[in-house]
């Protein structure tokens, strides 16, 4: 299911090197890197007896998608919850994707992702009783985050400022992680692909990291004050896969101003999650 030593490519036309963390997953699981920790992630609960696994999709989520891709390879039952939304009936594509592999689908009044967690959460016990088990809202593990730290290596490590885009900051928390156990110190662009709380964010990473805020390296928050819906504005398109909601953000940021910006970095490394 998973690739580990993930390429990095350089593109000099764009000022940057990629971490091709789109290619972790091998089809028919999404391009999606957090998906290292999902795996991860479910193999030990149904090492501890769990035979059904519940994941909520948002929006635009992959998490339905890949929690599929591992319960099925694991031979364990999934149920995708999704949001229906009354000006775009149905489900997307990505619960396409987790029935293609073998997910149930129950639909959900569309509301704020935390009411729709905890009422998908209820209806899985409800369900399937003991058995069952709701994997956290926005796959917030931290098995994503020691997984990801793995891919911190080679290449990766002479950069002198990498580009992190984020949702829930995880896997940004991943990659901090890895160049700390590697004892470099980058500084770190983390791009939002939608606004939110900056001191939030910190607090999570310090939180995931086990330090204080004032001990996490140089950050630099990156805020267009998107909305979570929102792909990315502009024109430009890199030849790697992008998520028009985050990676394609923060590369049309890049080559908008980013550059100019951070041009004293002689040595920059795009993080793309996929």
């Amino acid at each position: 299911m998973l690739l580990d030593g993930t390429p990095v490519e350089h593109h000099p036309e764009f000022g940057f090197k990629v971490k091709r963390e789109d290619l972790a997953c091998l089809q028919p699981g999404p391009q999606f890197s957090k998906t290292r920790g999902v795996f991860a992630h479910i193999e030990k609960k149904v090492a501890e007896g769990f035979k059904v696994f519940g994941a909520l999709d948002t929006y635009h989520s992959q998490a339905g998608h890949a929690v599929a891709r591992a319960c099925q390879l694991l031979g364990v039952a999934c149920v995708t919850y999704y949001p229906e939304y009354k000006h775009e009936p149905g489900h997307r594509p990505p619960q396409a994707k987790a029935v293609f592999l073998g997910s149930k689908l129950v639909g959900l009044p569309a509301g704020m992702s935390a009411v729709l967690y905890h009422q998908a959460k209820k209806k899985l016990r409800d369900a399937f009783g003991d058995e069952a088990y709701m994997m956290p809202n926005a796959l917030k593990l931290d098995e994503s985050v020691e997984e990801t730290a793995k891919e911190v290596a080679g290449e990766c490590l002479d950069a002198d400022l990498v580009i992190i885009p984020i949702s829930s900051a995880t896997i940004a928390a991943g990659v901090i992680a890895g160049f700390r156990a590697a004892e470099r110190s980058p500084q770190f662009v983390l791009h939002l692909g939608y606004s939110r709380s900056h001191e939030a964010i910190l607090a999570y990473l310090a939180k995931k990291l086990n330090l204080t805020i004032g001990q996490l390296p140089t950050i630099h928050l990156v805020d267009e004050k998107y909305n979570y819906k929102d792909k990315a504005r502009g024109e430009g398109e890199p030849p790697f896969p992008c998520s028009p909601y985050y990676d394609l953000k923060a590369f049309r940021w890049w080559m908008r101003e980013g550059r100019e910006r951070f041009a004293a970095f002689n040595n920059v490394l795009l993080w793309n999650i996929g």
